[in-house]
């Protein structure tokens, strides 16, 4: 088995309100524009090796080559998101890498101790995983394995970001992940 993934290309934050973030991030951080996905909808969701069914929106930008994910959620579920140990909305939450082998990348962290916490599917067959250690180092790790669709749009949020006029602070974009 040999690891597949890649550097570290996103931050990513748990939030109380995505606009008060999103503020945030374009004021402040001279980060922007970012692209607001509501009602994220997830297949095969689990959490702690349960099914889960979670209620949370998100929001992606970038600064150079780093994407930033703010993510609220929005009902009581037990989360990463909402519930896991010393999690304090606004601090960095997670790192996340791709993959092109989720499987075997899942493989290999667990083969060292990592516990995979969270994970599932995007409606266009991406798939993500969460994991921590024991030791409880932070932030949490993600690993996603993209599909064509999401690599390509990405790389639209990351021009975006590029091309930002400094004044926008939300761009309009059909999103289907």
């Amino acid at each position: 088995m040999e690891k597949k993934f890649g550097p570290i290309v996103q931050m990513g934050f748990v939030v109380e309100s995505l606009d008060e973030g999103i503020e945030f991030w374009t004021k402040k951080m001279n980060v922007g524009p970012f692209i607001k996905i509501e009602d994220v909808t997830l297949m095969d969701q689990y959490y702690k090796g349960k099914p889960a069914n979670l209620d949370f929106s998100g929001a992606l930008s970038y600064t150079g080559s780093m994407q930033i994910e703010l993510i609220a959620q929005h009902c009581d579920t037990p989360s990463i998101y909402n519930e896991y140990v010393n999690n304090e909305k606004g601090q960095l939450h997670h790192l996340c890498a791709l993959t092109p082998d989720i499987e075997n990348d899942t493989n290999i962290l667990e083969s060292q101790g990592y516990i995979n916490l969270q994970g599932g599917k995007t409606q266009d067959n991406a798939k993500f995983a969460y994991f921590d250690t024991p030791e409880k180092e932070r932030p949490i790790f993600e690993l996603t394995q993209l599909s064509e669709g999401g690599i390509a749009f990405f790389a639209f949020i990351e021009e975006a970001a590029k091309n930002w006029d400094k004044k926008t602070a939300l761009l309009e974009a059909d999103v289907i992940l």
